[in-house]
């Protein structure tokens, strides 16, 4: 990450905003809450709700994210982007707002498992009975990786902190059932990335 006329920046994130937002327009509709686990710089979720503009966003993250955060929805000027929140999913408790979607992106493969576990959770109760869980990244597909590139990424993750690295969607999606969602859909998007939607099972 770097930082550009003071503002956080993610190169990553700059690439693949479009792939994922032209993604995001067939899950979303009007009216729609969106809340984003983990920020980040605030660049996805500023190019969203810029495009977007029926759907209200709600971003989350450390406490320390947050500045960084408001620098970049300050400079969209969108009015439909709430004020960020801080969230830690190790202790925070879920702030008290009504959501339809829950979001995330290149996330998982950087917490610990207990956090991803964490994360669905927490999704679940903020959810209630309908909605959907969506989260970009890299994945393995029954236990494999898709490309060289991944495998060697899921090394470098796990050469600095065993408890990260790139999910399998087998895993995931077992999870995903123990908290009341379905098996996840998959939709492919440049890079070796995908979106993966889970649906409550009670919708």
């Amino acid at each position: 990450m770097s930082l550009t006329n003071q503002k956080p920046y993610a190169p990553s994130a700059e690439r693949n905003k479009q792939f994922i937002l032209e993604t995001l327009k067939d899950e979303l509709i009007s009216d729609d809450v969106v809340l984003e686990f983990g920020s980040g710089t605030g660049q996805h979720l500023s190019h969203f709700a810029a495009h977007l503009p029926d759907v209200t966003w709600q971003p989350t993250d450390l406490a320390d994210k947050l500045p960084g955060i408001q620098q970049w929805i300050a400079e969209s000027g969108c009015q439909n982007i709430l004020a960020p929140l801080e969230l830690d999913l190790s202790c925070t408790q879920n702030p008290d707002i009504k959501v339809s979607v829950c979001y995330s992106a290149n996330t998982l493969h950087i917490v610990s498992w207990s956090l991803v576990g964490q994360l669905f959770r927490r999704a679940a109760s903020l959810l209630g009975n309908t909605g959907k869980l969506c989260i970009y990244g890299p994945y393995k597909f029954n236990g494999q990786h898709i490309s060289e590139g991944n495998q060697q990424f899921d090394l470098q993750l796990r050469s600095s902190d065993p408890d990260s690295g790139i999910r399998d969607t087998g895993e995931l999606d077992q999870l995903a059932i123990e908290n009341g969602f379905s098996a996840a859909r998959v939709i492919s998007l440049p890079a070796n990335n995908h979106l993966l939607i889970w649906g409550r099972s009670r919708e």
